[in-house]
Protein backbone atom coordinates (compact mmCIF):
# COMPACT_ATOMS: atom_id res chain seq x y z
CA UNK A 1 0.00 0.00 0.00
CA UNK A 2 2.77 2.33 1.27
CA UNK A 3 5.65 2.69 -1.74
CA UNK A 4 9.20 1.58 -0.69
CA UNK A 5 10.30 5.19 -1.02
CA UNK A 6 8.09 6.94 0.97
CA UNK A 7 9.45 4.38 4.02
CA UNK A 8 12.86 5.49 2.80
CA UNK A 9 12.11 8.60 3.34
CA UNK A 10 10.25 8.55 6.80
CA UNK A 11 12.95 6.74 8.54
CA UNK A 12 11.75 2.66 8.72
CA UNK A 13 13.71 0.14 8.44
CA UNK A 14 13.51 -3.68 6.80
CA UNK A 15 13.35 -6.25 8.95
CA UNK A 16 14.13 -9.60 7.28
CA UNK A 17 12.67 -12.71 8.58
CA UNK A 18 12.78 -16.37 8.12
CA UNK A 19 10.49 -18.40 8.06
CA UNK A 20 8.83 -19.22 11.24
CA UNK A 21 10.76 -16.21 12.79
CA UNK A 22 8.69 -13.99 14.91
CA UNK A 23 7.97 -10.10 13.83
CA UNK A 24 6.14 -9.41 16.85
CA UNK A 25 4.79 -11.63 19.91
CA UNK A 26 1.36 -11.46 21.72
CA UNK A 27 1.35 -9.27 24.68
CA UNK A 28 3.92 -6.71 23.62
CA UNK A 29 3.66 -3.22 23.22
CA UNK A 30 2.70 -2.10 19.70
CA UNK A 31 5.40 0.72 19.16
CA UNK A 32 5.90 0.56 15.53
CA UNK A 33 3.45 0.48 11.94
CA UNK A 34 4.55 -3.17 10.08
CA UNK A 35 3.81 -3.59 6.47
CA UNK A 36 5.04 -6.69 4.51
CA UNK A 37 7.41 -5.92 1.71
CA UNK A 38 8.57 -9.50 0.46
CA UNK A 39 6.33 -12.43 1.57
CA UNK A 40 4.13 -13.89 4.03
CA UNK A 41 3.31 -13.14 7.76
CA UNK A 42 0.44 -15.00 9.89
CA UNK A 43 -1.23 -12.96 13.01
CA UNK A 44 -1.64 -16.06 15.51
CA UNK A 45 -3.30 -16.21 18.82
CA UNK A 46 -2.93 -19.11 21.07
CA UNK A 47 -5.90 -20.37 23.44
CA UNK A 48 -4.99 -21.87 26.91
CA UNK A 49 -5.51 -25.53 25.68
CA UNK A 50 -2.34 -24.62 23.15
CA UNK A 51 -5.21 -24.34 19.74
CA UNK A 52 -3.33 -22.18 17.61
CA UNK A 53 -5.95 -19.88 15.13
CA UNK A 54 -4.79 -17.51 12.80
CA UNK A 55 -6.33 -14.35 12.92
CA UNK A 56 -4.71 -12.99 9.15
CA UNK A 57 -2.83 -13.76 6.89
CA UNK A 58 -0.64 -10.83 5.15
CA UNK A 59 1.55 -10.90 1.76
CA UNK A 60 3.22 -8.29 -0.05
CA UNK A 61 2.18 -4.68 0.62
CA UNK A 62 -0.08 -5.59 3.49
CA UNK A 63 0.13 -3.81 6.40
CA UNK A 64 -0.73 -5.73 10.25
CA UNK A 65 -1.39 -5.15 13.88
CA UNK A 66 -2.71 -1.47 13.21
CA UNK A 67 -5.80 -1.85 16.12
CA UNK A 68 -3.03 -2.45 18.81
CA UNK A 69 -1.01 0.37 17.48
CA UNK A 70 -3.36 3.00 17.12
CA UNK A 71 -4.67 2.04 20.29
CA UNK A 72 -1.51 2.28 22.15
CA UNK A 73 -2.38 -1.22 23.39
CA UNK A 74 -0.31 -4.93 23.66
CA UNK A 75 -0.81 -6.75 20.28
CA UNK A 76 -3.63 -9.70 20.92
CA UNK A 77 -1.51 -12.13 18.73
CA UNK A 78 1.67 -12.96 17.57
CA UNK A 79 2.81 -12.22 14.12
CA UNK A 80 5.07 -15.07 12.13
CA UNK A 81 6.71 -15.68 8.76
CA UNK A 82 4.84 -18.24 7.15
CA UNK A 83 7.94 -17.41 4.39
CA UNK A 84 11.41 -15.91 4.23
CA UNK A 85 9.90 -11.96 4.11
CA UNK A 86 11.17 -8.78 4.49
CA UNK A 87 9.14 -6.01 6.51
CA UNK A 88 8.80 -2.46 7.00
CA UNK A 89 9.31 -0.93 10.64
CA UNK A 90 8.45 2.37 11.72
CA UNK A 91 7.87 3.98 14.70
CA UNK A 92 4.93 5.84 16.32
CA UNK A 93 6.48 9.11 15.98
CA UNK A 94 7.59 9.10 12.51
CA UNK A 95 4.54 7.20 10.86
CA UNK A 96 2.07 9.63 12.33
CA UNK A 97 3.90 12.04 10.65
CA UNK A 98 3.50 10.26 7.34
CA UNK A 99 0.16 10.14 7.64
CA UNK A 100 -0.22 13.72 8.23
CA UNK A 101 2.21 14.35 4.61
CA UNK A 102 -0.08 11.86 2.87
CA UNK A 103 -3.35 12.36 3.12
CA UNK A 104 -4.07 9.93 0.07
CA UNK A 105 -2.46 7.08 2.15
CA UNK A 106 -4.55 7.93 5.85
CA UNK A 107 -7.52 7.16 3.28
CA UNK A 108 -6.56 4.52 2.28
CA UNK A 109 -5.32 2.79 5.00
CA UNK A 110 -8.99 3.54 6.83
CA UNK A 111 -10.55 2.00 3.88
CA UNK A 112 -8.24 -1.10 4.76
CA UNK A 113 -9.03 -1.08 8.06
CA UNK A 114 -12.14 -1.02 7.58
CA UNK A 115 -12.27 -4.24 4.78
CA UNK A 116 -10.55 -6.30 7.92
CA UNK A 117 -13.26 -5.60 10.33
CA UNK A 118 -16.16 -6.73 7.32
CA UNK A 119 -13.81 -9.28 7.25
CA UNK A 120 -13.55 -10.17 10.90
CA UNK A 121 -17.09 -9.98 11.66
CA UNK A 122 -17.97 -12.06 8.41
CA UNK A 123 -15.50 -15.06 9.66
CA UNK A 124 -17.47 -14.81 13.47
CA UNK A 125 -20.04 -16.05 12.31
CA UNK A 126 -19.50 -18.28 10.01
CA UNK A 127 -17.43 -19.95 12.83
CA UNK A 128 -20.68 -19.42 15.35
CA UNK A 129 -23.38 -21.00 13.10
CA UNK A 130 -22.19 -22.74 9.43
CA UNK A 131 -21.22 -26.09 8.41
CA UNK A 132 -17.30 -26.42 7.41
CA UNK A 133 -17.90 -26.69 4.11
CA UNK A 134 -19.54 -23.21 3.78
CA UNK A 135 -17.09 -21.78 6.49
CA UNK A 136 -14.35 -23.12 4.01
CA UNK A 137 -16.25 -21.38 0.73
CA UNK A 138 -16.57 -18.09 2.54
CA UNK A 139 -12.50 -17.59 3.63
CA UNK A 140 -11.80 -19.15 -0.23
CA UNK A 141 -14.07 -16.15 -1.88
CA UNK A 142 -13.05 -13.34 0.23
CA UNK A 143 -8.95 -14.35 -0.52
CA UNK A 144 -10.58 -14.50 -4.29
CA UNK A 145 -12.38 -11.36 -3.81
CA UNK A 146 -9.43 -9.26 -2.73
CA UNK A 147 -6.25 -10.82 -3.97
CA UNK A 148 -7.38 -12.57 -7.87
CA UNK A 149 -7.48 -9.74 -10.86
CA UNK A 150 -10.18 -11.97 -12.49
CA UNK A 151 -13.24 -13.35 -10.52
CA UNK A 152 -14.39 -15.63 -13.66
CA UNK A 153 -10.89 -17.18 -13.66
CA UNK A 154 -10.14 -20.41 -11.29
CA UNK A 155 -7.96 -19.23 -8.38
CA UNK A 156 -5.00 -20.91 -6.52
CA UNK A 157 -5.91 -20.83 -2.63
CA UNK A 158 -2.81 -19.29 -0.98
CA UNK A 159 -3.35 -21.73 1.97
CA UNK A 160 -2.11 -25.47 2.99
CA UNK A 161 -5.08 -27.24 4.41
CA UNK A 162 -3.88 -26.51 7.99
CA UNK A 163 -4.09 -23.14 7.60
CA UNK A 164 -7.32 -23.07 6.06
CA UNK A 165 -8.60 -25.17 9.73
CA UNK A 166 -6.60 -22.79 12.06
CA UNK A 167 -8.34 -19.25 10.38
CA UNK A 168 -11.70 -20.91 10.20
CA UNK A 169 -11.68 -23.39 13.61
CA UNK A 170 -11.43 -26.73 12.00
CA UNK A 171 -9.56 -29.94 12.64
CA UNK A 172 -7.32 -30.20 9.98
CA UNK A 173 -8.87 -33.56 8.94
CA UNK A 174 -11.96 -32.13 8.76
CA UNK A 175 -10.79 -30.06 6.31
CA UNK A 176 -9.49 -32.66 4.47
CA UNK A 177 -12.13 -34.77 4.42
CA UNK A 178 -14.50 -31.20 3.42
CA UNK A 179 -12.55 -30.50 0.59
CA UNK A 180 -12.48 -33.61 -0.97
CA UNK A 181 -16.57 -33.29 -0.96
CA UNK A 182 -16.08 -30.22 -2.35
CA UNK A 183 -13.83 -31.44 -4.95
CA UNK A 184 -16.77 -34.29 -6.03
CA UNK A 185 -19.16 -31.76 -6.36
CA UNK A 186 -16.87 -29.48 -8.46
CA UNK A 187 -16.44 -26.57 -6.61
CA UNK A 188 -12.47 -27.10 -6.91
CA UNK A 189 -9.84 -29.01 -8.01
CA UNK A 190 -6.54 -29.97 -6.33
CA UNK A 191 -3.62 -29.67 -8.58
CA UNK A 192 -0.01 -30.12 -7.49
CA UNK A 193 -1.48 -30.68 -3.67
CA UNK A 194 -2.75 -26.79 -3.83
CA UNK A 195 -6.52 -26.24 -3.83
CA UNK A 196 -7.76 -24.42 -7.36
CA UNK A 197 -11.25 -22.83 -6.57
CA UNK A 198 -13.72 -22.56 -9.46
CA UNK A 199 -17.09 -21.76 -7.57
CA UNK A 200 -18.67 -18.01 -7.32
CA UNK A 201 -20.15 -16.42 -4.55
CA UNK A 202 -23.69 -17.62 -5.61
CA UNK A 203 -22.45 -21.16 -6.06
CA UNK A 204 -20.26 -21.60 -2.39
CA UNK A 205 -23.38 -20.14 -1.38
CA UNK A 206 -26.14 -22.78 -3.20
CA UNK A 207 -23.42 -25.77 -1.75
CA UNK A 208 -23.52 -25.43 1.92
CA UNK A 209 -26.57 -27.32 2.59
Amino acid sequence: MIADEVWRRHGATLVRLSRGEMLFEQGAMAASFYQVQRGKVKMVSTTEQGREFVQGMFTDGQSLGEPPFFAEGAYPASAVAVEPSTVWCCPRARFLALLAEHPDIHLALTRALSERLIYKSMMLAEIAVEEAEHRLATLIEYFRSTQAPNPDEPYRVPLTRQQLADMTGLRVETVVRTVKAMEQKGLLRIEDGKVIWHARPEESRRASP
